[in-house]
């Protein structure tokens, strides 16, 4: 996957990663950091309220920082791949709360199966006629009868070798 970069030259993360994040919980996100090697932190924002907003309010803690670090991505993971990264973040973490997120990401993904099935058992049902329904049309062409045995393949005879052969070889 190509990093994106901002117009401050800091990159960006993948618009498909972060929509998957936040269709599983509203809180999560992703952040650049550069602690140990470049990665994508997978953040969870503070409930509001969490006794740690206290700190901010006091200017113990910078506002940006409202958050908690929960995994992290490689920094070039493509979508695809995130979800692995992310189920397995989900496992390991040891707060429940976090951990329960794994039942999101189970009903995240049949969720659009399921309605990706609905709308092409629907597609069919609905037509006039169900053999001329879209999606991919397989022609197969007959060409002899099933029953009759193919002609046998003529080989082209061999050249024969005018050299004389040693008996040594």
């Amino acid at each position: 996957m190509a990093t994106i970069l901002n117009a401050m030259g800091a990159p960006e993360p993948s618009p498909e990663i972060r929509r998957r994040l936040q269709a599983i919980h509203p809180k999560l996100d992703l952040k650049f950091v550069e602690a140990a090697g470049h990665h994508w932190a997978i953040s969870l924002s503070w409930e509001d309220n969490d006794r740690r907003r206290e700190l901010i309010q006091n200017g113990g803690i910078d506002p940006s920082g409202d958050y908690d670090i929960i995994g992290y991505l490689p920094l070039d993971c493509a979508a695809d791949e995130a979800p692995a990264y992310i189920a397995r973040v989900f496992r390991e973490f040891p707060r429940e709360d976090v951990q329960n997120l794994i039942g999101r990401i189970n009903h995240y993904n049949e969720t659009p199966a399921q309605k990706a099935s609905e709308e092409a058992l629907a597609e069919v049902l609905d037509a006039k006629d169900p053999s001329k329904a879209s999606g991919p049309k397989i022609q197969v062409d007959v060409v002899s009868d099933v029953s009759e045995k193919p002609a046998p393949k003529k080989r082209a005879p061999r050249k024969k070798s005018t050299a004389a052969k040693s008996k040594y070889l």
